[in-house]
């Protein structure tokens, strides 16, 4: 089968990493991989697992009425005769738009997967754009699709993010301590750490107030937060004004969690809203137990109590205890640790992702035949 996989662009963060699994997962499997995205950081890791990319600028637009969309539908078009591609894969709004066009000229099916939380506005009402299929990557994003954009629900298909079991797997001591010495922390320091966009949603604001209370109850604990974003600045001046500039460090998404991940103590994810946790999935595959808000699909990706603490959004006095009783029971946080890893692989692996997907663009195919 040739695969389209299309998404507004490949830079580092959750849809992009989702790709990648899948990608990879389909070309162990015997399939073709394509990808059409307007760029960015991580194409050549694409690349090198064998997946074509196709650069469309006009997908990196964010409105979904761009005049750019044109020129974009007409490429993929192109692309799709050209390379004989069997089915298209959307995974935004974006990308909706122009798979169902490039669906309608070329009589090719697509489907799509919503990553998170929408706003039901009129036209995505009115132009709903799912596709022969929609996947839900959690279960309260499937609940969120047929209640409050109206698609069918057996139109809807659960299907969470897998994990890549080798690419995230628990470092040994050796390995923690020499990734500690890369970034500058030394073997005794207690670190939290997040990888997150730097925006409202995330809730990091929450997580540096609970730093400034942990500092308090914790000699040297540090936290380091990795991610870009809109609220960077913003972000940076709360650090400065409560004095926290030797306590919450910052630094760039590297599109290589998997390198950072081994520095972290405890993985913190204080989000208001999230679609299922991608990143808090990553950091119990290998090992580290997470702290997150009891929102949207964190309550899936958070065993409370078994694999981690879910508190409550916006508490930011719930999410320094929680902290604070991982970083000093380090028994409890390597218990937590050991049955987040195992969790992950039972119920979230990319092997699990690929099959169910696939099955999705087969049932896809056959009712557009």
């Amino acid at each position: 089968m040739k695969i389209l996989l299309l998404a507004n662009h490949f830079n580092a963060g959750g849809i992009t990493t989702c790709l990648l699994t899948l990608g990879k997962e389909y070309i162990r499997r015997g399939h073709q991989v394509y990808m059409a995205t307007s760029g960015g950081g991580c194409v050549a890791d694409a690349q090198k697992a064998g997946i074509v990319h196709l650069t469309v600028p006009g997908l990196g637009v964010k409105c979904e009425c761009h005049p750019c969309l044109v020129m974009a539908v007409a490429r993929v078009v192109r692309y799709v005769h050209d390379e004989g591609i069997d089915i298209l894969h959307a995974h935004t709004r974006v990308t909706q738009i122009v798979a169902a066009a490039a669906g309608l000229f070329t009589g090719r099916p697509y489907v799509s997967t919503c990553h998170g939380f929408f706003k039901p506005r009129p036209l995505r009402l009115l132009l709903p754009l799912w596709g022969r299929g929609v996947i839900a990557i959690s279960r309260s994003v499937a609940e969120h699709l047929v209640l409050d954009l109206k698609v069918a629900r057996d139109r809807v298909v659960f299907v969470p993010n897998g994990i890549d079991p080798v690419r995230f797997n628990p470092p040994s001591l050796a390995e923690r301590l020499k990734v500690r010495e890369c970034f500058g922390f030394e073997a005794g320091v207690p670190v939290v750490g997040t990888i997150a966009r730097l925006s409202d949603v995330k809730g990091l604001d929450y997580l540096i107030k609970a730093m400034d209370l942990l500092r308090h109850r914790i000699s040297g604990v540090r936290c380091l937060v990795a991610g870009e974003g809109p609220m960077e600045e913003e972000l940076k001046s709360m650090v400065r004004a409560l004095g926290l500039e030797t306590t919450v460090i910052f630094m760039r998404m590297t599109g290589r969690p998997e390198a950072l991940l081994p520095v972290f103590d405890v993985f913190a994810m204080p989000s208001l809203q999230e679609g299922l946790g991608l990143s808090a999935m990553e950091a119990a595959a290998c090992g580290i137990p997470v702290v997150a808000s009891r929102v949207g699909g964190l309550v899936e990706a958070v065993n409370d109590g078994i694999t981690g603490f879910l508190v409550p959004a916006r508490d930011h006095r719930a999410l320094a205890d929680a902290l604070e009783r991982l970083l000093l029971d380090k028994v409890l946080a390597q218990r937590l640790g050991c049955a987040g890893r195992a969790r992950i692989m039972a119920e979230f692996s990319a092997d699990v992702m690929a099959v169910k997907t696939l099955e999705v663009y087969g049932k896809a195919i056959t009712a557009h035949a």
